[in-house]
């Protein structure tokens, strides 16, 4: 052991929930350099397993003999002190453990990357140097000929500067005194969110760092391109880039080569150095729920972060989302507002098939694409792209009993059938098996009708009706569709959220099966309907443009009636109003144990929960694919969540303890839990 601080603290990664908390051992000579935030490997339970230390310390906490710490992996400090803080409390959220949270905000450490990332920074550093010896011998040379700066010509209005709030948060960004400023924004169709966070990025300055979170690698790289064409320089952090590069950009973070960052939902960890802001794009995506333990979503990684690093907080949407309406009504968020301007000059012409254009029309009005939709799209097409958007791929991906209305389901695994094309056989979405001569098990009858039309079949109606139009597919089996390739005056046939964004915009653009898209089995469909929409009309020239977007659907739906009003709050409140009779989220926080039935029902009957927790279940899953699992949800009221999250924690380290048969996942706040 080495003669001073011999003792070091050290929190390992991967290992079981009964496990996490910190472990000392000693440091050696060959280890001394480790400090606090440092990657080290340490043998633990007879395996060679990765760690994080914490601290070194003079005296250990034990009477027993410690084990050497076995190698310093790097001397990089991949996770500062402020950073483990927000692991922690992160941890203490979601009811998980530190070290899964760690897995989730560490990348692989890469030998190679860091090796070359070393010498291009000694480089850097040399060049630098050589750089301002030379700029110190001109200016003493001759300091008369330093050219006075020139006053900057006033800058064009902005479409950040239509919010006046955006400015005095960037004011706060970063300070460190006083309260912590975040708010929400509420983009208007004609103000592109990418125009909007690089204004607020080039107002931070260039000392001060920023942190971009957006839903997937197009959202990225389209803000990207933007930086770029300003100057300025920024990183993009993505697991889609590949260990090497992953690694080699984490670590240019890490050492302060750039300060703004750009990414996914990987990147809400990434070590921007004076983070002074964080914006997070369109945070409702369920792209920015994280799929691994502890299964935090990335507005509460954000939130965790800002208030450790006092750093600004910024949500960019084009429409508003539950969770962001409840935090404004608490005082967490303030609501940035734009300066009134003219319907017409921030959003396109917006109209519902209600039942005036239906009667007008005839019998064709009641179809799915009624000659007004036809009618809207050719205006489009003869000034630029219209989009057309489909609530699902396929050709017909879901059919049901022409008689009694029963679902078409697959004999064998209970998944939906579905249609590949015109007079085939039906198809199981999952199991790929031909049902070649299907009969309705209620009525015994051979006849189906489609519930949902796909985007193939759509494009295949689309292109009879304009056949002189070219027309390309985004979304499902098709994949995603550059930006750049969207045809100037053709049709854009997309599923949500695989909407290309072509320079310019789209001079139309028509919403097919609103009801469809309604009727999702989720508490929340209406809510996604909504933003699903509000996005695709942020792609549509402004109505001064003559763009124009149709709804076709219900008319007389709240969910349809707010995509015609402007900036209207009628349709979330009573969103809210419902949810707060029923006891559903934000009114009540919620937690999902699932896995085998057995331990399921032996877990849930063991807790120890707070009093006023509600317990459903635990019940049976329904699919075949589960058979043997089962469910139970827990409800609380939001001011006790932290003590069922600590509860279920106790609960899963005990269980893990005793080493208990059995599968089980524990979530707090699912978004599919209803």
């Amino acid at each position: 052991m080495v003669a001073e601080r011999p003792v070091a603290s050290v929190r390992l990664i991967g290992v079981l929930p009964h496990l996490d908390r910190p472990f000392e051992y000693a440091v050696t000579p060959a280890t001394a350099a480790a400090e606090a935030g440092m990657r080290v490997r340490v043998r633990f339970s007879g395996k060679d397993t990765e760690g994080i230390v914490l601290g070194r310390h003079a005296e250990p906490t034990t009477d027993r003999a410690l084990a050497p710490l076995a190698r310093l992996v790097s001397d990089d400090v991949v996770v500062p002190p402020a950073m483990m803080r927000v692991c922690e409390e992160i941890a203490e959220r979601c009811a998980g453990t530190v070290g899964d949270v760690l897995r989730l905000a560490l990348p692989p450490r890469h030998a190679r990357a860091e090796k070359a990332d070393r010498a291009a920074a000694e480089k850097a550093a040399e060049k630098a140097a050589e750089e301002a010896d030379q700029a110190q011998d001109e200016q003493a040379e001759d300091p008369a000929d330093t050219p006075a700066a020139d006053t900057p010509p006033s800058a064009p209005r902005r479409p950040g500067d239509r919010y006046p709030g955006l400015a005095a948060l960037l004011s706060r960004a970063g300070s460190p005194e006083g309260p912590v400023p975040r708010a929400h924004l509420i983009l208007d169709a004609a103000d592109p969110w990418t125009i909007v966070a690089a204004d607020a990025i080039a107002d931070l300055g260039p000392d001060r760092g920023a942190l971009v979170i957006a839903p997937d690698g197009r959202d990225v790289a389209r803000l990207a391109r933007v930086l770029t064409a300003r100057g300025i320089d920024h990183e993009i952090l993505a697991g889609a880039e590949g260990p090497e590069k992953r690694y080699r950009t984490f670590r240019r973070i890490l050492r302060g080569a750039t300060r703004v960052v750009l990414g996914n939902r990987s990147a809400a960890f990434a070590p921007v150095q004076d983070l002074a802001l964080i914006i997070c794009v369109d945070e409702a995506d369920d792209l920015l729920e994280e799929p691994r333990a502890p299964y935090p979503h990335t507005r509460t990684v954000l939130q965790c972060r800002s208030a450790e690093e006092r750093s600004a907080l910024l949500f960019l949407s084009a429409s508003l989302s539950v969770p962001l309406r409840a935090l404004a009504d608490a005082g967490y968020l303030a609501a940035l507002e734009p300066v009134p301007a003219p319907i017409t000059q921030v959003r396109p012409r917006i109209v519902a098939m209600d039942e005036y254009l239906r009667e007008r029309e005839g019998p064709s009005g009641r179809s799915r694409m009624p000659q007004e939709a036809l009618r809207v799209l050719r205006r489009g097409l003869a000034h630029g792209p219209v989009l057309v958007q489909v609530p699902r791929s396929g050709y017909i991906p879901a059919i049901s009993c022409t008689f009694c209305g029963t679902r078409a389901r697959c004999p064998t695994c209970s998944a939906p059938l579905s249609l590949r094309g015109r007079g085939g056989p039906l198809h199981c979405a999952v199991c790929g098996k031909r049902e070649d001569g299907y009969r309705c098990p209620e009525c015994d009858r051979p006849e189906v009708r489609a519930v949902v039309i796909g985007s193939t079949r759509t494009a295949e109606e689309l292109h009879r009706a304009f056949p002189h139009a070219e027309l390309v597919l985004a979304g499902g089996a098709h994949g995603p569709l550059e930006d750049a390739a969207v045809p100037k005056h053709g049709i854009v046939v997309a599923t949500p959220g695989a909407e290309p964004d072509p320079a310019g915009g789209y001079a139309a653009a028509l919403l097919l099966d609103a009801d469809a898209m309604l009727a999702r089995a989720a508490f929340d469909a209406d809510v996604e309907a909504v933003r699903r929409w509000r996005n695709a009309i942020a792609l549509v020239r402004s109505a001064e443009q003559d763009g124009e977007v149709l709804v076709v659907g219900t008319s007389t739906l709240p969910a349809i009636r707010e995509l015609v009003a402007h900036r209207s709050r009628v349709f979330i409140d009573r969103v809210l109003e419902d949810r707060r009779d029923l006891d559903l989220p934000p009114f009540a926080r919620v937690a999902e144990v699932m896995g085998e039935r057995d331990a399921c029902r032996r877990f849930v009957d063991a807790l120890d929960l707070p009093g006023g927790t509600d317990v459903f279940g635990p019940v049976d899953l329904e699919r075949p694919e589960d058979a043997g699992r089962a469910r139970a949800v827990l409800r609380i009221a939001p001011e006790r969540a932290r003590e069922l999250a600590a509860v279920l924690r106790a609960a899963v380290a005990a269980r893990s303890a005793r080493k208990d048969r059995g599968s089980l996942r524990v979530r707090l706040d699912p978004p599919d839990v209803f």
